[in-house]
């Protein structure tokens, strides 16, 4: 599969947002922070803004995953279902058990105590309904991606225009829902649940389609994409203030605010640049060895984060406290990637997409 840049620097922006979000909740780690400058206010929102990271990944995670779909399909004309979700098992699953292996011999210990519910849910890829524990709550957007890859592999056998349509239509799809959760709520929903966070991963996926017209149609307006979209991210706190000025705040209601579409939006515009614009400044920010290692790292520290941050109900001990819990969390990220990750990812490789030279000779003969 083509190896796109910049990726895993917008993954260490991912990660980073969500870890600083969660830091500030639990160890209020800018309380220095008394500006009154509504500039660097805006600033210290968007860096205490965990949503939004998590909107990050939701974005890219399907832009990869439907151009390694894409990628397999020019080779082999046609996708392999059990090498799709052998590599998704590999690729998911051992180090997110390992950590729930963890909790359960913490809990026998006396440690933790989740209760059934906590445990089916967090065993199950459901825990997007629910995540009344602090421990496993981040688990929710694992819930999330798992449950869109459930089917887009099935859709996109469909054919082409098929698939196409399809993510539009969720893309569509979501600002309808929460119009209609807005105004007719239930007990069950929130913005955490694939119905309202689904159109990340599919304008993602929208994008891997549509890459190359994209790309053409934009490549003239790199800078003016970059600035525009950095604006609007900074401004979007803003937005509800400015809109109810002009009398157009009801327009935050389908299309949400820096966790809705309107966010994902300006993410997918600065995935474009940051990957097919030009090599300046923020390309090799992106591309640097600390942002590319951190991305390495992202899915582990996701996985370990919340376990060293205090819980209100929870024991705050010395590992949960700043700033020796975000050393933790870092160490921990870095023994899960090298002694868990790693050798999956090698096992993981053998159900590439790459076409072997015996598989190029089959659909001849």
């Amino acid at each position: 599969m083509r190896k796109y840049p910049s990726i895993n620097g917008l993954r260490a922006i991912s990660i980073l947002l969500v870890v600083m979000g969660h830091l500030n909740l639990t160890s209020n780690i800018f309380q220095f922070w008394k500006e009154d400058n509504r500039v660097l206010n805006l600033v210290k929102y968007f860096l205490l803004n965990h949503h939004f990271g998590v909107n990050v990944f939701f974005v890219v995670s399907g832009f990869l995953i439907t151009s390694l779909l894409l990628d397999e399909e020019q080779r082999t004309g046609t996708i392999s279902f059990k090498k799709f979700y052998i590599r998704r098992s590999l690729r998911i699953f051992p180090a997110y058990y390992f950590v729930l292996l963890v909790y359960f011999i913490l809990q026998l210990a006396g440690y933790f105590h989740f209760n059934a519910l906590s445990w089916i849910t967090s065993l199950t890829f459901t825990k997007q309904f629910y995540y009344d524990d602090w421990y496993t709550s981040h688990f929710w957007s694992l819930s999330v991606e798992e449950t869109f890859y459930l089917f887009w592999p099935l859709v996109f056998m469909v054919g082409d225009a098929f698939r196409k349509r399809i993510a539009l239509l969720l893309i569509v799809l979501v600002p309808l829902i929460r119009i209609g959760f807005h105004f007719y709520p239930v007990a069950w929903h929130s913005e955490l649940t694939v119905f309202t966070r689904i159109d990340g991963i599919a304008l993602g996926c929208l994008l891997a389609l549509y890459k190359e017209e994209i790309v053409a149609r934009f490549s003239a307006y790199w800078t003016a994409i970059f600035v525009f979209a950095t604006v609007a991210i900074l401004a979007l706190p803003d937005m509800p203030f400015l809109l109810s000025k002009v009398g157009l705040d009801f327009v935050l209601i389908p299309l949400g605010l820096t966790y809705g579409t309107l966010a994902n939006v300006l993410i997918a515009l600065i995935l474009l640049y940051s990957v097919f614009g030009p090599r300046g400044l923020w390309f090799r920010l992106l591309n640097s060895r600390v942002m590319d290692y951190i991305g390495v790292l992202s899915y582990s520290i996701y996985l370990w984060q919340q376990f060293f941050m205090w819980a209100l109900d929870g024991p705050e001990d010395w590992i949960h406290r700043f700033p020796q819990n975000t050393v933790l969390i870092f160490l921990a990220a870095m023994g899960s990637y090298h002694l868990i990750e790693k050798p999956f990812l090698r096992m993981k490789a053998k159900f590439s997409s790459e076409v072997t030279p015996a598989e190029k000779v089959a659909p001849e003969a």
